[in-house]
C-alpha cells in the first residue's frame, strides 16, 4: 500500500488511491460558497450573476458586462449598464466590490415581500411596478431607482413575442436567481432581445463579438 506524496503534480497517492488536492480544494470552495449563498439576501443572490466566480463573489466592471451580454443586452447597453452598477456600488476602486459589502440600504428591490395575485400566470411591465407600489415605501430617489431596476429585469426577461414577463421568471426574481432561465434562452438565435429593450442591432455580429471578447456564447444558431 503505498502512502507516496508527490508535491509537483499535487497528487496523494494512499491505499492504491490518487487525490488530486486541486480537485478536493475546488469542491471544497463550491461547498463554502453554496453555504455562503444560503446566507444572501435576494439583490445579493442577483448580484452573484454580475461577479466573479470567487468566494466571496466581487462585483466588477468586466464582470457586470459579461453578465450583461449573456442576458441579450447589446455591447454598448451593457456597457452603460456596467458602469451604471460601477458607479453605484465601487465609484472608486479598480478592483471592484465584494458583494457582502454592499450596505443593505443600497440594495434594490426584488419584490420579496410582495404576494402575487394567485391566477396571474403572465406580467406586463406596468403590472410589475404596481407589484412594487405595494412595498413600503423607501423615500422618492430610492423608490424610483427600484423603478429602473424593476423596468431593468423586464426588459431582459419578457418573453420577445408577448412582452410579459411568466409568473416563474417573477417567482425567481422574487427569489434573487431569475438570470440562469434567461440566459439559456438567449443563446438561442431565435430568441433575440428586440432592439427597443436593448437588444443588439445586428445579432450575428454581435453574437460574434461577444464571444471573441469576452467569451459569451449568445444567440447562437442551433448547429453551432
Amino acid at each position: 500500500m503505498s502512502t507516496e506524496i508527490v508535491t509537483s503534480g499535487l497528487v496523494i497517492e494512499s491505499y492504491g488511491l490518487g487525490l488530486n488536492l486541486e480537485y478536493l480544494q475546488s469542491i471544497y470552495s463550491s461547498i463554502s460558497f453554496d453555504m455562503s449563498r444560503q446566507s444572501y439576501t435576494a439583490f445579493q443572490r442577483h448580484l452573484v450573476f454580475f461577479s466573479t466566480p470567487t468566494n466571496p463573489p466581487r462585483l466588477t466592471f468586466i464582470s457586470a458586462l459579461k453578465g450583461a451580454c449573456a442576458l441579450g443586452l447589446d455591447f454598448p447597453v451593457s456597457v452603460v449598464l456596467s458602469l451604471g452598477l460601477k458607479l453605484l456600488y465601487t465609484p472608486f476602486s479598480l478592483t471592484g466590490i465584494n458583494i457582502t459589502d454592499i450596505p443593505q440600504s443600497s440594495h434594490r428591490s426584488q419584490l420579496t415581500n410582495v404576494t402575487l395575485p394567485t391566477a396571474k400566470k403572465e406580467f406586463t411591465c406596468s403590472e410589475l411596478l404596481r407589484l412594487l407600489d405595494q412595498e413600503r415605501n423607501p423615500g422618492f430617489i430610492k423608490h424610483k431607482i427600484d423603478q429602473g431596476h424593476i423596468i431593468g429585469f423586464w426588459s431582459m426577461a419578457a418573453s420577445i413575442r408577448t412582452h410579459t414577463v411568466s409568473r416563474d421568471d417573477v417567482e425567481r426574481f422574487q427569489q434573487g436567481e431569475w438570470e440562469t432561465g434567461v440566459t439559456e434562452r438567449r443563446r438561442n438565435s431565435d430568441e433575440i432581445l428586440p432592439l427597443w429593450r436593448g437588444g443588439p442591432i445586428w445579432a450575428g455580429g454581435h453574437s460574434w463579438a461577444v464571444d471573441k471578447l469576452l467569451g459569451v456564447k449568445v444567440y447562437k444558431s442551433r448547429d453551432e
